[in-house]
């Protein structure tokens, strides 16, 4: 699918809201009829020259002042342009000029609660169906978005452009061939009524609903409530076990529909362990502890569906002698992660392991790549340089626990003693994992941190961590 939603966004062009004569027919003022023509005329005009977030703004204060489908339609179909937008934007683009707001998915939901609204008060037209397909194919539902647009159909079976985008839609995601063949194969209760595709790994409630495991915990970062009947759930992902009598049934009875659905969760939740969601900030060197703000859209997005994974994700940061995204990363699993208001996330991580990026590309508006794992150049057990290292690492543990009783008694380094921690520090048994700990005590410049990331040498990054330890250590004797 290479233009998400491109029939859609063809099909469907902002209104112009009417000018009326007897705004006293109206049952309003003069006045105030006058300034929701002019803020929907302002929006109208924002939205031709795709200034969205100022269209939906100007949408809003004339809905307020007068709900009317005109405003409700252009506004969805400003939420759908805008969830679209983020969609198709590179991650390069957003890694040089970060946004705030909204993730793509929310839009779409926005759009479509517009679309059922215009519904609920005039069903003889094609364009709310429209709208609401619109929405639902970029919130990926799209066999609710296929079947809206049927409901079009008969409402108006000649209408061109319904039939336009349905066969658009048939034609991108696939669906038409085994559509009636899968709804006639399942029946109700083994479907999610969050995503509507076959539960996987389904988790029942206290109050007798069932839903995907990822879905039901997505649902309650907006609330503890049932999506289905709103009673309140005392449950989290700990507390929320999967189904097992359940999952069993659906595997039994649809093997091949539970193994298409088990592959779409791993791609989307990056199980395969060479595929690796990049999140572009800084250098990140193993064993490195870090806290993280999360609040621009594309990485909120890609966090959730990290945390419905394996909890892991690659931090890369732009090389400066390029200017374009590090050749290698570093591989951090999330040890804690905390909702905050307004969508954002409050993560901590930990380094773990290297990683050269093979292939990169787009998706949803961040990077995922193709890594290959790296690591040390191994001495063979038993040899001369083996024995060596491991002097070397004895050595510099003994250092490293002189600088950091000194550090502790320093006052002006009072701040820093909490990341001088000795019980987490490795044995040299495993010199690869202490060279990295012992890097990580010393202030290294980004582009030295990436080189020591490169580095395949064990014994040179010892070797260079104790230079600059001792440098570090004769500067603070000095002061």
């Amino acid at each position: 699918m290479t233009s998400p939603g491109g029939v859609f966004s063809a099909a469907l062009v902002a209104e112009d809201f009417p000018w009326v004569d007897m705004e006293e027919e109206m049952g309003m003022a003069p006045d105030m009829y006058r300034e929701v023509f002019d803020l929907a005329q302002r929006g109208t005009r924002a939205f031709r020259d795709r200034l969205f977030d100022e269209a939906i703004s100007c949408y809003t204060k004339a809905q307020n002042l007068r709900p009317d489908p005109i405003i409700l339609g252009n506004r969805s179909l400003t939420f759908c342009r805008l969830s679209q937008l983020l969609r198709e934007r590179s991650a390069a683009d957003s890694e040089y000029q970060p946004l705030n707001g909204l993730d793509p998915t929310t839009h779409a939901e926005l759009a479509l609660k517009d679309a059922e609204k215009i519904l609920s008060i005039n069903s003889n037209s094609p364009r709310p169906y429209i709208l609401k397909a619109y929405a639902l194919f970029l919130m990926e539902h799209y066999h609710e978005a296929r079947e809206t647009l049927l409901a079009g159909l008969q409402v108006d079976p000649l209408s061109h452009v319904l039939q336009t985008c349905l066969n658009d839609l048939d034609r991108n995601t696939n669906i038409a061939a085994g559509a009636r063949r899968a709804r006639l194969a399942r029946i109700d209760d083994f479907e999610c009524t969050l995503c509507f595709k076959l539960l996987y790994e389904p988790v029942t409630t206290p109050c007798g609903h069932s839903f995907c495991r990822s879905c039901l915990h997505q649902s309650m970062d907006h609330g503890n409530k049932c999506p289905m009947c709103r009673t309140v759930l005392f449950i989290g992902p700990r507390t929320c076990p999967i189904s097992v009598t359940l999952s069993n049934i659906i595997q039994r009875n649809f093997p091949e529909e539970y193994a298409e659905r088990r592959s779409e969760h791993e791609t989307m939740t990056y199980a395969g362990v060479d595929l690796m969601p990049l999140f572009v900030m800084d250098v990140v060197l193993p064993s490195q502890k870090m806290a993280l703000n999360i609040f621009e859209p594309r990485y909120r997005l890609m966090v959730r569906r990290i945390m419905e994974g394996n909890h892991r994700m690659g931090m890369v940061a732009i090389d400066s002698a390029t200017g374009t995204v590090a050749d290698c990363g570093c591989e951090v699993e999330i040890s804690e992660c905390e909702p905050l208001p307004h969508g954002r996330f409050y993560l901590e991580v930990e380094g773990t392991r290297r990683f050269r990026i093979v292939r990169s590309w787009d998706q949803d508006g961040y990077r995922v790549a193709e890594v290959e794992w790296l690591k040390d150049i191994p001495l063979p057990e038993g040899s001369q340089g083996r024995r060596e290292l491991m002097e070397l690492a004895n050595g510099a543990s003994e250092l490293a626990r002189a600088y950091i009783r000194h550090a502790r008694d320093t006052v002006r380094t009072a701040r820093r003693t909490r990341h001088l921690d000795l019980e987490g520090m490795p044995g040299p048994q495993d010199p690869e994992k202490f060279s990295f700990w012992l890097a990580n005590l010393i202030s290294l410049r980004p582009s030295d941190r990436l080189d020591t990331l490169r580095l395949r040498d064990t014994r040179e990054r010892i070797s260079s961590s104790i230079s600059l330890l001792r440098d570090s250590e004769q500067g603070c004797r000095v002061q």
